[in-house]
């Protein structure tokens, strides 16, 4: 069932005469309905503009990338950030510029599509990926492994323990749009927790878009490959993100707005799992906020007692079940969260 809406969802939405709770899509930080973020962000489009279409190669450079690259990376923890106008960009620019270096490149079973390349496979388990990845040391060649930092359904929250089983002589390249603003120290993200396992080299994209609230995508890493893929075709050719966003985000970060919400975020998430954690319907992970669940009964049962979730047919996912997800976010009160929880109970 698709429903028509006029504005981004908060934790409640209004279709018709009918008000119905949401737990859907990926603003866990709820920062998309926040009322300060978003006069904050209406005053930055006022101030600098809602969009720049001009090239970072050229003569002319808006200072906020550089302000708020330096702020991201500073957060983050690595070397150096980069921005694009989106996190699909951010991985498509990684997966070219290696390609083009020639690595041997593997997929593992979690890797999103924006990391696969044409005529790129995902192994079909974590085995294969590792037997893999050291067939291709073996010819003397440094792989490139791209993942994901999350896993899915099968196993809900960060999958860093998987990927400490790797090669340590391969380079990673981590998608990390599901973990940045909701995993590690603050919601710093995964980068802090893969360095530590010393890779050849770490690479890690994102969008901005989901927990962050900002139309940009992120690569963070070592500022020599940074500094290379500001002057690829690819980088250079397109537009940046909006710069507006990106002042918000800068801002966010150095008042602590994004540090608040995910202490939010966390105590939502611990407070459901603890109301539902008894519940054989739901796959969940303690620290991660998105519950999965299979039953195609289950998420009728929920849309006729007023509780929207992710429901639909992913393309990525065609051929198989998509899975269904329920979501917590920074923005939901505890009322939202108990009147879901009973839903649940009484099914």
């Amino acid at each position: 069932m698709k429903l028509n809406v006029e504005r981004i969802p908060g934790p409640e939405l209004q279709v018709g005469d009918t008000t119905y709770l949401y737990f859907g899509g990926t603003s866990y930080l709820g920062m998309q309905t926040d009322p300060r973020f978003r006069k904050i962000l209406a005053g930055f489009t006022l101030e600098i503009g809602p969009h720049w279409g001009a090239s970072r190669a050229g003569n002319l450079v808006l200072s906020v990338y550089d302000k708020t690259e330096s702020a991201l990376a500073k957060w983050v923890g690595s070397e150096a950030c980069l921005t694009l106008s989106s996190g699909f960009m951010a991985a498509r620019l990684l997966v070219e510029y290696f390609a083009n270096l020639g690595h041997p490149c593997f997929f593992s079973p979690n890797c999103h599509e924006a990391l696969l390349p044409p005529g790129g496979h995902r192994t079909s388990n974590w085995s294969e990926l590792y037997g893999e990845v050291r067939k291709g040391l073996e010819k003397n060649r440094i792989p490139v492994v791209f993942t994901d930092t999350v896993g899915g359904e099968e196993r809900p929250g960060p999958v860093w323990d998987l990927l400490k089983s790797l090669p340590k002589e391969c380079i990673l390249v981590a998608d990390d749009s599901h973990g940045i603003g909701v995993c590690g120290s603050d919601g710093s993200g995964s980068w802090k927790a893969l360095q530590v396992m010393g890779f050849k080299e770490l690479l890690l994209c994102s969008s901005l878009g989901k927990a962050l609230g900002v139309t940009a995508g992120l690569v963070a890493g070592p500022l020599r490959v940074l500094d290379q893929l500001r002057e690829t075709p690819f980088f250079a050719g397109a537009s940046p993100a909006p710069p507006a966003g990106l002042a918000t985000l800068g801002l966010g970060l150095s008042e602590g707005w994004y540090a608040q919400q995910h202490l939010r975020l966390l105590e939502n998430t611990a407070y459901f799992f603890e109301l539902t954690g008894h519940l054989q319907l739901l796959k969940s992970n303690l620290l991660y906020p998105v519950f999965y669940f299979t039953n195609p009964k289950l998420a009728q049962y929920l849309r006729e007692h007023r509780v929207l979730i992710t429901d639909f047919e992913y393309a990525a996912e065609a051929g198989t079940s998509s899975p269904k997800r329920i979501v917590i976010s920074a923005a939901h009160q505890k009322k939202h969260l108990e009147l879901l929880a009973k839903t649940l109970e009484r099914f």
